[in-house]
């Protein structure tokens, strides 16, 4: 059984991507991941937001998984406006696994991914990209473990409990304010930046 997926835009104009690939992709990564059959998806891609504007959004509304995306998420850094498709499938199961957590891992009170800080998301990615990374993705850790402490803080108390979110194998909502309130307590740096919405990375 496949899962209920619609793609917006349905044809692209501004990046090369091919709807029909990107929706294969998006199948094969939820059925990985363990989307139930019986919830839709919804994929968002503004295309108009290229390489290196890279970002993404997942949330639950009314039982669906409504995910958006920049068109720079997909993109080969090589090859302007084309698809890259390891990036693609390790992107869409990433979020998949976040939209998983909400479903009902552990996430079910975690705000809407637009309200939740910087640090917060830096948290969760570590722990989504170390299950990834024990499924078998091929991941850039060095890259994750460097956006983590540009929001984390370049301190002992951050290093470790990257560790320990990375390998984790089950973790909450509650567990991961947890884990922010001791990198707040560790990290001298005044409070970080409001998060990023996805209007602030359209194009003025």
């Amino acid at each position: 059984m496949s899962h209920s997926i619609t793609l917006t835009p349905e044809a692209f104009t501004l990046v090369k991507y091919d709807a029909a690939e990107l929706l294969a992709i998006a199948e094969a990564a939820a059925t990985s991941i363990g989307v139930p059959d019986d919830v839709a998806i919804s994929i968002e891609v503004d295309e108009a937001l290229p390489n290196p504007l890279v970002a993404s959004l997942v949330d639950v509304v009314d039982g669906t998984l409504t995910c958006w995306f920049t068109g720079g998420t997909f993109e080969d850094p090589q090859r302007q406006a084309e698809l890259k498709r390891d990036t693609a499938e390790v992107e869409l199961a990433a979020v998949f696994l976040r939209g998983r957590d909400r479903l009902g891992g552990g996430f079910e009170a975690a705000p809407p991914d637009g309200e939740i800080s910087d640090r917060q998301r830096a948290i969760w990615d570590v722990y989504t990209d170390g299950r990834l990374a024990r499924r078998g993705s091929r991941l850039n850790e060095a890259r994750r473990r460097y956006a983590y402490r540009l929001q984390a803080g370049f301190n002992d108390v951050a290093d470790a409990e990257y560790d320990k979110a990375w390998v984790a194998n089950a973790m909450t909502w509650d567990g991961l304010l947890a884990v922010e309130a001791r990198l707040a307590d560790a990290d001298p740096r005044p409070v970080a930046k409001k998060p990023i919405r996805r209007e602030s990375l359209r194009p003025s």
